[in-house]
């Protein structure tokens, strides 16, 4: 029994750095005026200039997720992280939720 506790809680402490969200990268169409946050995907983004920045729950861009971004701070020039963005038609697609 107790050896079955240790083992659970030696998983669940190699699980906790997976939970750990991913740095997502919006870039957009045109630089705001001021530094912001917006909600959007269920996180906080903060942006600066022509880039928002923020920690998903998720590994991989979407254009489901790019579109919740996009309704809340405008067309996109990018979406994605360090080791995956969405391509250009996935890009077109997302800025189709843009707010004018």
């Amino acid at each position: 029994m107790i050896r079955s506790i240790v083992l659970s809680a030696a998983f669940a402490a190699i699980a906790l750095p997976a939970a750990a969200g991913t740095a997502f990268t919006a870039k957009l169409a045109t630089p705001a005026d001021s530094q912001s946050s917006v909600v959007a995907a269920k996180a906080v983004w903060t942006c600066n200039g022509d880039t928002c920045i923020a920690d998903l729950n998720r590994r991989t861009a979407t254009v489901r997720t790019c579109k919740k971004v996009a309704s809340e701070v405008g067309a996109l020039a990018s979406f994605g992280t360090a080791n995956d963005s969405l391509s250009e038609e996935e890009l077109a697609e997302c800025n189709t939720a843009a707010e004018d």
